[in-house]
């Protein structure tokens, strides 16, 4: 055989598998087209469409570091001595939103998963703690579900300080609508309250006893410049306590007026006064039938990442021989970097006692996202 028979037979053998292979190919199937994640702004930051739906999901938290001191903050060791008072948080938060014929559908969730100094006789130690602080749905303005009390966030919680005073309660089961009519804007809220524990034949909580709620009822105005509201509530317990008188139940209310003097400046003021039977009339002192509390605060934005904030708080003290309360507390919000604020704070308490008044100092780290 010549070298051309070996070549052309060589292109036909070729020819011929080329032709069977052919036959057999695969054809590849072709690639399904992927949705990728959307961009929600129709909410806030944050926000991105869940696919497959119109469905917008945020989830956010922060880390939190916080270290305290001196007489009101610290702990007591075993060796009597003071030492470092210390929690470490972690707040993990998911918001969901969108938008139906009746309105637009939300829920909000925080879980928190903490490790706090705790004081015990004799010492101290460092518990591992876990709490689920919100759990709501929310359909245009009606709201049910595990939330803080409308007492408590209809008017705001005071300044922008850490340890912000004597008010409350916080939390509570509830089924809340809140009217938003552009300036004007009012609530109602039905509340079950958290504990109804029995101590020493008292009541340690502030849950109701039977199918009545709490009531609670607010109410607000936004002129601009100025923005006016107040809440009143209503603790639906009953005086007795099996056969032991107890002094359970009651009415509360506060005012509170928040003044913005420029983009760097505000101030607020809220006014305060409630029975002390209440569950709602935190700040009233123990053993006083009825007391007043007045709290004022002020914050400025000194720099794009220096806020300045400080607050007062005086409470009205009946009992024989002892003062009315006060305390004074300020910090600094420091931005290091986007996201990270150092926040160191001063405060001195003089609970109307013979111990005097007391100072504390501490510092919160914390990174947001």
């Amino acid at each position: 055989m010549n070298i051309k028979s070996l070549l052309l037979g060589s292109a036909a053998a070729l020819v011929a598998v080329s032709g069977a292979r052919a036959a057999d190919a695969i054809v590849a199937a072709e690639p399904e087209p992927v949705e990728y994640v959307r961009v929600c702004d129709a909410f806030g930051t944050g926000f991105f469409y869940i696919p497959g739906t119109e469905t917008c999901l945020r989830i956010h938290g922060y880390v939190r570091y916080d270290i305290g001191g001196g007489d009101l903050f610290e702990r007591t060791s075993a060796t009597g001595d003071g030492t470092y008072n210390k929690r470490a948080r972690f707040s993990f938060r998911t918001s969901t939103a969108s938008e139906t014929e009746l309105g637009t559908l939300r829920t909000y969730t925080e879980l928190r998963f903490q490790s706090d100094t705790n004081g015990t006789v004799g010492g101290y130690t460092n518990d591992n703690e876990f709490s689920v602080n919100f759990a709501w749905i929310q359909l245009g303005g009606l709201r049910v579900g595990k939330d803080e009390s409308m007492f408590t966030t209809f008017t705001g919680y005071a300044g922008s300080v850490i340890n912000d005073g004597n008010f409350g309660p916080f939390d509570t089961n509830l089924i809340s609508y809140t009217y938003n009519g552009g300036a004007f804007r009012a609530a109602l809220s039905l509340e079950q309250g958290s504990s109804d524990v029995l101590v020493g034949g008292l009541r340690g909580g502030w849950g109701i006893d039977d199918y009545m709620p709490h009531v609670v009822v607010g109410a607000g105005y936004n002129a601009g410049m100025v923005d006016l509201s107040g809440v009143f509530a209503y603790d639906t317990r009953d005086d007795i306590v099996g056969t032991i008188p107890a002094d359970v139940g009651g009415w509360a209310a506060k005012v509170r007026a928040d003044v913005t003097i420029n983009e760097q400046a505000s101030v607020f003021a809220m006014a305060m006064y409630g029975e002390g039977s209440s569950a709602y009339a935190t700040w009233v002192p123990y053993g006083v039938d009825k007391a007043w509390s007045i709290i004022g605060g002020a914050s400025y934005q000194a720099s794009e990442k220096v806020k300045l904030n400080t607050q007062v708080q005086w409470i009205e003290n009946k009992v024989a021989g002892l003062d009315d309360y006060w305390s004074v507390v300020a910090n600094m919000n420091y931005t290091l970097v986007p996201g990270l604020v150092l926040t160191p704070e001063v405060e001195y308490r003089d609970r109307g006692t013979a111990v005097g008044g007391q100072f504390g100092a501490m510092l919160r780290v914390q990174r947001s996202f």
